[in-house]
């Protein structure tokens, strides 16, 4: 099933000590969660602070995933459940972080295979 975020809002934007590369976090309150990543100037010129996106995180290819503003394949590392459920992976050697407050059972079970797919359209 995957994790979908809807209507989440681009919070930030920021550079990173890196040149051309910048920090943008995406929040979901209505999901309660959080996405962090790490991406190249070149893909953050079609994004924009307070712009409402969709996010979609699955372990498996995403249908129209080549629509999207951003589509990429990541690298899982790191899977930590408790009452949060929090992700870390890599998109190209780039940093991606996920946090949801109260995941369900399903969106837990997204992440048991080491790739999963990002989609914000």
């Amino acid at each position: 099933m995957g994790i979908k975020l809807k209507d989440a809002v681009i919070d930030l934007i920021d550079d990173t000590e890196t040149k051309r590369l910048k920090l943008v976090r995406i929040t979901s309150k209505i999901d309660g969660a959080t996405l962090t990543t790490e991406l190249p100037e070149a893909l953050c010129e079609r994004l924009k602070v307070k712009d409402r996106v969709d996010v979609t995180l699955d372990s498996k290819p995403i249908p129209k995933g080549e629509e999207a503003k951003l589509y990429a394949e990541g690298t899982l590392l790191r899977v930590v459940e408790g009452k949060a459920l929090e992700i870390l992976g890599s998109v190209g050697g780039l940093r991606v972080e996920l946090k949801v407050t109260k995941p369900t059972p399903s969106q837990s079970k997204t992440f048991t295979s080491g790739i999963f797919y990002l989609m914000i359209s």
